[in-house]
């Protein structure tokens, strides 16, 4: 007899049935049905925990799912497993069945029918929500334009944009920074199009053409770029200035909508435009501190702001210059002034906050995974040594444990990033001086210690920047609700949080962060059933609010990042699938670093850096010895290995060696397919485990209690 007319032993047909059962259950799980087992049974009414398969059709269609469940699995069971997987509402479902010559439709409390018509579902996937009217966005900055792109390609072009500006780059790039600003963190970090989901032909992984730390220029010409390749011109209607929002409808109403009024800025004509939803980039500040200091008067010299060309650039050339401040911006400023020929420049601040050089800044860039702090630190340390800067494990700004393996590092302006700042300071090109400014004489500062600034030609204030209240007013709010205005959802507003607090690195950019809220806002605005889930279990509750401060010139959008923190933390808790869009973020983030800036061309680049501003240096009389570049790449492949001893990973500096696969949408949400985790007996056990006590709790609760109580004692109901 051949094998296969064989019959089955009763031992193989026993394990065959097995395997059956726990092959059924994991679908079960998978769906996010509720498995009841015998043990559980009560006194009353008996509930079998045998299988069937159920299919469900569409009405109206022809699309189809099968799946198998228990012959007690209740309808409600499956509208809520089903409603939860297409990101609708289970009270929108209606179940329906034969029955003789006529229909009915089946009761949350039946058993679950084996041929279903679903009707309250477009389909079996789930399917973006289409708004009565297009998403708004007001700004084509960074921001603006990354929500742009996102929307245009995932197929969505129902948005319209709105700028001040008669191009891409918002304020931050086309105003603020001065005509030699450059861009202090490496492109890889900052390029508009970070992100595997809008990798596309032109705009893949940055190239040698963009530069590492390009120029102001530069960094608009890419915006430019991006804005021509992902065809999201159109979109934007330039010179466009949004005066007020009007709030039409219920504010829990599907068909709210918020009407822009907004002028044109050449023609002066007026018009207004409907949208579902808006997303509002203001720029994270927009207005200069304004500080005048006694005797300014009398300066004699020229003294102006940091940013927005307020520079007097052709005084610069053999003058001392003193900056005011010590955030991102002074630092800027004191690249800028030695570039123009200043003969020295003097920082002055009431504090030292950190800088980082760039080595630090491409380590945290490139890995998959978020770089401790005390790394962060020990990797300053070569350069703060060499160029006299002190122990940066002593700036006010470190808060460490005594053996050093926990660090926190809080200060209220980001770091300024850059070698130049290290190695004028060592060849005496740039001196920090710990004091505050109290009043000018001619070219004369007098600090408030005392000290005397002598033959200063120049001032340069950094002194931070300030909120703009018109944004408060426009949105008719006084707080912001997480990054919500005034608590509405469907108003978005985003800025660069105020301040560093952080423990582990992932980033000194922007890059990352604005793909994760753009991500996480158009998720829930996609899929707004998820947005009502949250809100029930208590969204609004949890999120911080930030109120308007008028005592501190604060408006109610103009929040740090603590705030910004915890408002991440809280919205991917509550809203995992949304979180689970950034799940292959650290394989890109690691590869492309490593294509974009490779090590040993990073490394050459910044040496030539170091070298050409020393030699520039000597050229204008500098005598100061040649000072010697303090990092190598043996010193990095060290902290490579610091590095995976402390996170459990095998990175190296030269790469991950093997090009990653092209990017994948994330199916949502796989209901049908328990392959991914459902390996082995093993690997279902656990689940199955893992799950069982809620299973358990659930059947308690929706079966009038015919079900032994889990929670309590042996024996008892």
């Amino acid at each position: 007899m051949s094998a296969a007319l064989r019959t089955k032993s009763p031992t193989t047909a026993l394990w065959d049935q097995q395997q059956s059962i726990a092959e059924k259950k994991a679908s079960m799980i998978n769906m996010g049905l509720h498995v009841f087992y015998p043990e559980w049974q009560g006194s009353g009414r008996i509930f079998s925990h045998s299988f069937k398969t159920v299919t469900m059709k569409l009405y109206g269609t022809e699309e189809k799912i099968t799946f198998p469940c228990q012959t007690c699995t209740k309808v409600e069971d499956v509208k809520q497993a089903l409603a939860a997987a297409t990101l609708t509402k289970p009270e929108d479902l209606r179940f329906i069945v034969k029955q003789g010559c006529s229909t009915r439709a089946l009761l949350n409390t039946d058993e679950m029918g084996t041929n279903v018509t679903v009707r309250g579902l477009a389909s079996f996937k789930p399917q973006r929500h289409k708004w009565p009217h297009p998403a708004g966005v007001i700004g084509a900055g960074y921001h603006g334009l990354k929500t742009l792109i996102m929307y245009v390609k995932s197929g969505n072009t129902d948005i319209v944009c709105f700028d001040r500006n008669n191009k891409v780059g918002g304020y931050c790039w086309i105003t603020a920074a001065n005509k030699c600003s450059k861009l202090q963190t490496e492109l890889g970090a900052f390029h508009v199009w970070w992100g595997q989901e809008v990798m596309q032909d032109k705009c893949m992984y940055p190239t040698e053409y963009w530069e590492t730390w390009p120029k102001k220029e530069k960094v608009l010409e890419h915006f430019q770029f991006a804005a021509e390749n992902y065809g999201i011109l159109p979109h934007i209607c330039f010179r466009t200035d949004v005066r007020s929002i009007d709030i039409v409808g219920d504010k829990k109403g599907e068909h709210r909508y918020y009407s822009l009024q907004h002028t044109n800025l050449d023609s002066k004509k007026e018009d207004s435009v409907n949208v579902s939803m808006l997303w509002n980039y203001p720029g994270s500040m927009t207005r200069n501190r304004i500080i005048d200091y006694p005797g300014e008067d009398e300066f004699e010299g020229n003294i102006g702001y940091g940013m927005g060309d307020d520079c007097a650039y052709e005084h610069l050339e053999g003058s001392n210059t003193a900056i005011l401040g010590n955030g991102a911006f002074a630092v800027e400023n004191a690249r800028t002034s030695l570039e123009h020929g200043a003969n020295k420049v003097y920082i002055v601040t009431r504090r030292k906050n950190l800088a980082s050089p760039r080595v630090p800044c491409w380590f945290v860039h490139q890995g998959p995974a978020p770089t401790p702090g005390r790394l962060v630190l020990k990797m300053l340390e070569p350069m703060y040594a060499l160029s006299g800067m002190g122990d940066p494990w002593t700036y006010w700004a470190v808060h460490a444990s005594a053996d050093k393996m926990k660090v926190q590092i809080i200060q209220n302006s980001r770091f300024g990033i850059g070698d130049v700042t290290f190695v004028a300071v060592a060849c005496g090109k740039i001196e920090y001086v710990v004091d505050t400014l109290k009043r000018c004489s001619k070219h004369t500062m007098h600090l408030t210690s005392g000290r005397k600034l002598e033959n200063v030609t120049m001032i340069l204030k950094a002194l931070g920047l300030l909120g703009d209240w018109e944004v408060d007013r426009m949105h008719k709010m006084d707080h912001t609700q997480g990054q919500f205005c005034g608590g509405d959802w469907r108003r978005v507003i985003h800025l660069d949080a105020t301040g560093m607090n952080a423990a582990n690195f992932t980033t000194f950019s922007t890059g990352i962060g604005t793909v994760n809220i753009v991500r996480m806002y158009k998720f829930l605005f996609d899929w707004p059933h998820e947005y009502a889930r949250m809100e029930e279990e208590g969204l609004l509750l949890q999120l911080p609010k930030n109120h308007a401060r008028p005592e501190e010139e604060k408006p109610a959008y103009v929040y740090d990042v603590n705030y910004a923190n915890a408002t991440g933390v809280i919205m991917g808790a509550m809203c995992p699938r949304a979180s689970e869009l950034s799940a292959t973020d650290p394989v890109y983030k690691h590869e492309m670093y490593h294509i974009t800036h490779p090590l040993d061309r990073f490394m050459k680049e910044c040496i030539q850096s170091w070298d050409d501003y020393q030699a520039e240096w000597r050229k204008r009389g500098c005598t100061h010895p040649y000072v010697e570049y303090p990092y190598t790449k043996e010193m990095i492949e060290g902290y490579a290995k610091e590095y995976n001893e402390a996170l459990g990973l095998n990175i190296s500096v030269d790469g991950p060696g093997t090009q990653m696969e092209l990017y994948k949408e994330p199916e949502i949400p796989g209901y049908l397919d328990a392959s991914k985790w459902a390996t082995s007996d093993a690997a279902i056990e656990a689940v199955e485990q893992g799950v069982k006590a809620q299973s358990a709790e659930w059947w308690y609760q929706n079966s009038q209690q015919n079900v032994v109580n889990p929670n309590a004692k042996a024996g008892r109901k």
